[in-house]
């Protein structure tokens, strides 16, 4: 019937949505994580370029993302 097709489309829908919001989130705070593990290390002694080495964000973009936690 075309009414229990609709209806699995919808809940496919949504699950993939929800799914995807999901994901989202969980790639936002791994983020925040691996920024703030950055802002450990070089309080430790590690330089800026030896995380960009290991990361794909920029050396810029790390310094950036150090000075909104507070280290110059």
């Amino acid at each position: 019937m075309a009414g229990d097709d609709t209806s699995r489309a919808d809940a496919e829908f949504q699950l993939a949505a929800t799914r995807y919001e999901d994901a989202r989130r969980q790639e936002e705070d791994a983020r925040v994580a691996l920024f703030d593990a950055a802002a450990e290390a070089v309080r430790s002694g590690t330089s800026v370029e030896e995380l960009a080495a290991e990361t794909p964000f920029s050396a810029a973009e790390l310094r950036r993302q150090l000075r909104d936690r507070g280290i110059d």
